[in-house]
């Protein structure tokens, strides 16, 4: 596999175009409208999850589909895989779906853009960690001159990157990426093609299973070590869904998400989790039951509370401000983004 190589900014206009489009498109009409609308629907709901197949996050979903904790608060909930983010914002937004899961910057970028979701509950913490199979780059300094694959420009992973490199005073000159992303980063770093990349937990656990003996891959950092306050993802709903009859089915959904954290939580379940995670990512349940506790621990699915910090929300805000991806009048604020009153009423049910 021969793989592009170029030098490139890590963060810029072009991540507007990655998290603004979201709203593109969203006058189409989609094939999920007959599951029901943002307004009703008898307890039918279609939500959203990234990733074909679906990244590991969306565990917490297919938790609650395969154990029956939205069948039994009388949802009849379908998930539906897009390729990214900015697609399940996209049809949020349009009414093609009644919700789902999107990128924390993605949902600032949307609401910035005239987009009316709002977030019901979040899943904090990023899963981004750089990682390398040369023995000499074992620590931030050292990635500096060196070329790191990402999966392109403006994007999470090279947005990641960035995160990670400043903790130790790097820029985007500092370094060169590829863009790859997904599998063919891992198969990359299995083949040698490529030495250092932003990886997710259940990417590098494949990457040691393949590597060949006596290569190592090795963990440098994680973007949650060296900025707690990034916000990783949220669960949407569209405003007017909130505000009418349908509120109570997104009552019941926030109290079946918060079941399957709890049951994702307890050790005593890990194998079956993990088994759940390899059906929806298709990687081997051996790779997810050895990615499974380091999700766990980085508190991807928190255990209590909404996960929706207002200092992270804000601190997520203002580094797209930062980065030049929405302009400072219209950034949204906290409030705009969060209705913490849902959560709120699903913790007594």
């Amino acid at each position: 596999m021969k793989i592009p190589r170029r030098r490139s900014a890590l963060v810029g206009a072009a991540t507007v175009l990655a998290l603004v489009g979201v709203l593109s498109g969203c006058g189409d009409s989609g094939s999920d409208t007959a599951a029901g609308s943002a307004s009703g629907g008898g307890g039918k709901m279609t939500i959203g999850v990234p990733g074909i197949p679906p990244i590991f996050l969306n565990t917490v979903m297919y938790v609650g589909e395969k154990q029956g904790f939205f069948k039994d608060r009388g949802l009849d909930v379908t998930l539906r895989p897009l390729t990214t983010g900015a697609d399940v914002g996209r049809a949020v937004q349009s009414g093609e779906i009644q919700g789902g899961i999107i990128g924390t910057p993605g949902a600032v970028a949307l609401r910035a853009t005239g987009g009316s979701v709002v977030s019901v509950m979040g899943f904090p913490k990023p899963t981004y960690l750089l990682a390398s199979t040369d023995p000499g780059v074992t620590t931030c300094e050292s990635v500096k001159g060196k070329t790191v694959a990402v999966d392109a420009v403006g994007a999470p992973k090279a947005l990641a990157l960035a995160g990670m490199l400043k903790s130790c005073g790097l820029g985007p000159k500092d370094v060169s990426t590829i863009n790859v992303g997904g599998p063919p980063t891992v198969d990359a770093l299995v083949a040698g093609q490529v030495k250092v990349a932003v990886l997710h937990p259940d990417e590098l656990a494949t990457v040691r299973e393949k590597i060949k003996p006596g290569t190592k891959a090795e963990e440098i950092m994680t973007l949650a070590g060296v900025d707690p306050l990034e916000h990783y993802t949220v669960l949407v709903a569209p405003k007017s869904a909130l505000d009418g009859a349908a509120r109570e089915q997104w009552v019941d959904m926030v109290a079946a998400v918060r079941e399957s954290v709890a049951y994702m939580n307890d050790p005593a379940n890990l194998k079956e989790v993990a088994a759940v995670a390899a059906s929806v990512t298709k990687e081997p349940a051996s790779v997810t039951e050895a990615a499974l506790p380091t999700f766990l621990s980085l508190g991807v699915w928190p255990k209590s509370g909404d996960g929706l910090d207002r200092d992270a929300i804000e601190h997520t805000i203002e580094g797209a401000v930062a980065a030049g991806n929405v302009p400072k009048q219209k950034a949204p604020t906290y409030d705009d983004m969060v209705d913490p009153s849902v959560f709120a009423d699903a913790t007594g049910k």
